[in-house]
């Protein structure tokens, strides 16, 4: 029999109603990080400082029905057929930037405005963007094993993105959104939910999804070379720098952490697969 859904309150619309097991971040992306070359396909994440195969989400009962279905056909459903679905696999939005010129090309930096081009939907990817920083700061999302997501406060932010999010206000004034897409031929098939990277003069919080690395920049003193770049004005970035970046908090992340149980049983059928490729 399935399970019955509570009655409470909407994050999102703010009314009573059943809600749904909702999901932080794409319930679909952890399908992307699956392996299915290995035995076990479960990707390979961090629970509490421990490196497991797992798939283990951040979930609650937080939006009802109607909320949901907002949340997918705004932003969600169109950015997820554009990223690539698996290691080597294609990587649609990228592939429509080949035929642009960029408006800046700077130290490994080029920047596009993609305003009117039909390949890209920017008022999706900038939804969608904006969709997972209000999620991460409206419900302390826990994982299958009940690990806490990493906090958002958005402050006096909250109120005007969701606003915005639920289609009843404009773009937040004082926030830039800003969208790096993978430079490199391989792209990193992670993901992170919001993670904040402050600096004196406004907040910042940062998620990757496979392909994709969305900034969110809240404050008065935001620099006007920030603000040129927000996403809501069609701005898109090819960034080499930003990728490496994200690449070193992915290494960086894994040497802190501890090996779990099979998880030398796992390296081991990597490199037995790798050795099989190189022989042919």
């Amino acid at each position: 029999m399935a399970k019955q859904r509570p009655l409470s309150k909407c994050k999102l619309c703010g009314l009573v109603k059943d809600l749904c097991d909702s999901h932080y971040l794409p319930k679909r992306l952890y399908a992307f990080a699956n392996a299915k070359e290995l035995s076990n396909r479960n990707p390979v994440m961090s629970i509490n400082g421990v490196l497991k195969q797992i798939c283990d989400q951040y979930r609650g009962y937080v939006f009802c029905k109607q909320c949901e279905a907002v949340l997918n056909r705004n932003g969600e459903n169109w950015v997820l057929k554009r990223i690539p679905r698996d290691y080597d696999g294609p990587f649609p939005l990228r592939d429509k930037l080949r035929p642009l010129t960029p408006t800046f090309i700077g130290d490994g930096l080029h920047v596009y405005n993609v305003l009117g081009v039909r390949e890209f939907n920017i008022e999706k990817l900038v939804f969608f963007g904006m969709s997972i920083f209000w999620r991460g700061a409206v419900h302390r999302w826990k994982s299958t094993a009940g690990q806490e997501a990493p906090e958002v406060d958005l402050q006096a932010y909250e109120g005007p993105m969701r606003e915005f999010v639920l289609g009843k206000g404009p773009f937040p004034m004082e926030v830039v959104l800003t969208v790096d897409i993978w430079p490199y031929k391989k792209v990193l098939q992670a993901f992170y939910p919001a993670l904040a990277a402050h600096s004196p003069e406004y907040q910042k919080y940062w998620f990757y999804v496979p392909g994709l690395l969305f900034a969110l920049y809240a404050g008065a003193n935001i620099p006007r070379e920030l603000r040129a770049l927000n996403a809501a004005g069609g701005i898109v970035m090819l960034d080499v720098k930003t990728a490496d970046s994200v690449l070193n908090y992915t290494t960086e992340g894994i040497k802190s952490q501890h090996m779990g149980p099979k998880m030398t049983d796992l390296l081991n059928e990597i490199a037995a697969i790798r050795s099989k490729a190189s022989t042919k």
